[in-house]
């Protein structure tokens, strides 16, 4: 060929501008809409920042209940707590179960073995 150019059909008739170059006015600048769209998703990349930071450090250290189980300890060291009372609320918050021997109210007695004779 001899380095010429095929011109490219096109049906709309609008001069082959067939793509958008460019959004906004006449000088290249975006135009309203286009700031208010950057302006929200930038707002929800800040919250989405926000609530992982949060996420991670109630993960670290131990959530709310940490605090209310950390008090409710206090209390029952001080005595100012029974321990039925310590350990319903223990349970209540979400703490670690008691063991088994230590939630059992009643003790049995012992009977005294008897020597085989």
């Amino acid at each position: 060929m001899n380095g010429q150019q095929f011109p490219i059909p096109n049906p709309r008739g609008d001069g082959g501008r067939l793509f958008v170059e460019h959004a906004g006015g006449g000088a290249g600048w975006p135009d309203g809409l286009s700031w208010v769209i950057f302006a929200v998703l930038i707002a929800l990349l800040l919250l989405a920042i926000v609530s992982l930071a949060l996420s991670a450090y109630w993960r670290t250290n131990g959530g709310p209940s940490a605090c209310a189980l950390g008090e409710l300890n206090l209390r029952y060291a001080r005595g100012e707590v029974e321990r039925d009372e310590y350990l319903q609320r223990r349970a209540d918050l979400g703490g670690p179960a008691a063991p088994m021997e230590e939630t059992t109210a009643t003790t049995r007695a012992r009977r005294p073995r008897t020597q085989p004779t």
